[in-house]
């Protein structure tokens, strides 16, 4: 997976807003001629697709159809560049606007539920195959490959990348913080950033587990992030008056108050992200109970590093 930290600053990148301010308060008329649409983050996203596909390609002539990478881990890459559209090309990005609501889904689309699918999607092993062959056998000769590969590899251990995700999903949804990145695109961009490449590492190292030893770390960052998102998202429900000053007067066009929109905001951070949380902390203990008294094994197409030569295993 160590090549999927260079697959993906295309698509981190990508992850902004566009022209996100200039349009107002959004309306149920309007909503559909409301597409963020950015030249940049359209070409990233599609220069994401034809990448993987370019790979999947070299990588199914050499082994065979749905080998190495199945159809379903395929299918699930394709759907997470899809929700990444949703999230920042889409009405939902404008929609955010208005509704804190929206702009909550938003956030679990980048959060939760696309990069767990880009990353089921062995990303590391296809953009792996789409590099020239030349690349493919020298790139990781290069020292600034390596101390790269060093630094993700350490964030990417279950405590670290925990932490990591969990500053991000709490500083940015600070008022103060959230108020002055939707006001300003830069901010919103970065934001967004934060979000989705904290996403990446926390989500790599759950898909990362390869021993007993690491699924139990693993399930210990991921339950941890359940409580205190849990928390967080019952923090914003509860609240006795709108957190947020920049949805006061923009919400009752869609029959909302500021307290309901933020309330729906809430519950959509406890309940639906929190579902997904909790399936990783299932999918993690099962693997735990499984994996007792065998010994680990690293899996077939995993890309390794051996004697400084890139290979498939």
């Amino acid at each position: 997976m160590r090549i999927a930290i260079v697959g993906f600053v295309i698509s981190v990148l990508a992850i902004r807003p566009a022209a996100a301010h200039e349009i107002g308060s959004v309306r149920a008329d309007t909503l559909w001629h409301s597409w963020s649409f950015d030249p940049f983050v359209a070409i990233s996203l599609l220069f994401a697709l034809w990448f993987y596909g370019r790979g999947l390609r070299q990588l199914w002539v050499r082994a065979g159809l749905g080998r190495g990478v199945t159809y379903a881990q395929s299918s699930s890459f394709a759907l997470g560049v899809a929700l990444l559209f949703i999230a920042v090309v889409s009405p939902l990005h404008s929609l955010g606007e208005a509704l804190l609501s929206a702009h909550m889904a938003q956030h679990g689309l980048l959060l939760a539920i696309a990069p767990p699918l880009l990353l089921f999607g062995k990303p590391g092993v296809v953009f792996a195959w789409a590099l020239p062959v030349r690349w493919r056998r020298d790139f990781l000769h290069y020292e600034t490959w390596r101390a790269l590969t060093q630094v993700g590899d350490s964030l990417s251990q279950p405590p670290m990348a925990a932490v990591l995700h969990g500053l991000a999903l709490w500083f940015w949804h600070a008022p103060a913080a959230f108020n002055a990145a939707v006001a300003s695109d830069g901010l919103h961009a970065f934001e967004h950033t934060c979000f989705f490449g904290t996403a990446l590492i926390f989500w790599r190292a759950i898909f990362g587990v390869r021993s007993s030893r690491r699924a139990g770390s693993a399930l210990g960052a991921s339950f941890g992030t359940l409580l205190h998102g849990a928390l967080l998202g019952a923090l914003i429900t509860l609240a006795p008056y709108p957190l947020y000053a920049w949805y006061r007067g923009r919400t009752e066009v869609w029959g909302l108050s500021a307290l309901e929109d933020q309330q729906l905001a809430g519950l959509l951070m406890w309940v639906p992200m929190g579902i997904v949380y909790l399936a990783a902390c299932l999918v993690l203990a099962s693997r735990l109970i499984a994996d007792e008294g065998r010994p680990s094994e690293a899996p077939v197409e995993a890309v390794v590093v051996r004697k400084n030569r890139f290979s498939l295993v």
